[in-house]
């Protein structure tokens, strides 16, 4: 049975990852920084290895939690961790090549920078394609440590947090509308979107035929959509009147939380070049089923209050 190290197991990535790898026949070693957390308990209940590791640890120690394994999933934590996201994801892959590991799956984004000439600059998508790049290295280096790699999109979870629709009420009328406040430009790019339980699956897949997918890049995308599109199937799945409003990404840049520069910079690289310019994404449709808008929308039972 081929056992694979899961990083970020308790996450949302690595959760998916680590579940669609259980249901598939793999044998699973969840890594997380909290081997008592609910969520620990809950995959070493569907039969899961658990294992405390954590991104920020010593190459030995990481080493030593891999040992045995034939495959990782890794995706690293910009906002844990921000620009030493860099230096942890390298001494992971060091230690996966040291430890023996054979397929190694990375979680990883467009390079911003790069595709835009310097025009933009998002570090938590440019430090992951460094790190990429240098599992590349690896790979070459090393034929028989195999790397792989999938991107995902813009969150659908995060319709119902950090871009949750916000309340609004017309004085005179008492008319109820949520505005969906996104920098994403209506002249632009449409919106790639995801589910990211889907990556499990796409996971799952690749990790069954490592000589197939060496060396590529799988994007998935369950949606490409502007604004208002967005907006009005929101409306129809909640009954509630969504109406969308297009912030400036230098406005949205000023709103002050931590993060804010950085995102707009996201969305105007999202704007102009899409979430993986040019890459195909069609091939994640073809590996599993991914989910769109309206389906996300059921399935998590989005609500507006």
């Amino acid at each position: 049975m081929t056992v694979v190290a899961v990083f970020g197991s308790t996450g949302a990535q690595g959760g998916s990852v680590a579940r669609a790898l259980l249901k598939n026949g793999f044998k699973v070693r969840a890594l997380t920084r909290n081997p008592d957390s609910e969520s620990a308990k809950a995959l070493k209940n569907q039969g899961a290895e658990i294992v405390k590791c954590d991104d920020a640890d010593p190459k030995e120690s990481i080493e030593k939690a891999l040992k045995g394994s034939d495959s990782v999933f890794c995706v690293t934590n910009f906002w844990a961790y921000f620009h030493k996201e860099l230096e942890y994801g390298i001494n992971i892959a060091n230690a996966a090549l040291s430890a023996g590991v054979k397929h190694f799956v990375f979680s990883g984004l467009a390079p911003c920078n790069k595709i835009s000439g310097g025009k933009y600059n998002v570090p938590h998508f440019d430090l992951k394609y460094k790190i990429e790049e240098h599992l590349r290295e690896l790979s070459k280096n090393n034929p028989s440590f195999v790397t792989s790699f999938v991107y995902v999109p813009f969150y659908m979870q995060n319709f119902k947090t950090y871009f949750a629709p916000k309340r609004t009420v017309d004085e005179k009328t008492q008319d109820v509308t949520y505005v969906l406040g996104l920098p994403s430009d209506p002249k632009g790019l449409p919106l790639d979107m995801g589910d990211v339980d889907d990556i499990g699956s796409i996971v799952a897949v690749i990790m069954k035929e490592p000589s197939k997918y060496s060396g590529k890049v799988i994007p998935y995308s369950g949606d490409a959509l502007h604004g208002d599109k967005i907006a009005e199937i929101m409306s129809k799945a909640t009954g509630k009147k969504v109406v969308f409003n297009f912030i400036q990404p230098k406005e949205y840049a000023q709103f002050g939380f931590p993060g804010a520069e950085e995102m707009a910079e996201m969305f105007s690289f999202y704007n102009e070049f899409g979430a993986f310019n040019k890459l195909d994404k069609t091939e994640a449709s073809k590996m599993a089923k991914i989910t769109n808008l309206e389906e996300f929308l059921r399935k998590s039972k989005f609500q507006l209050e």
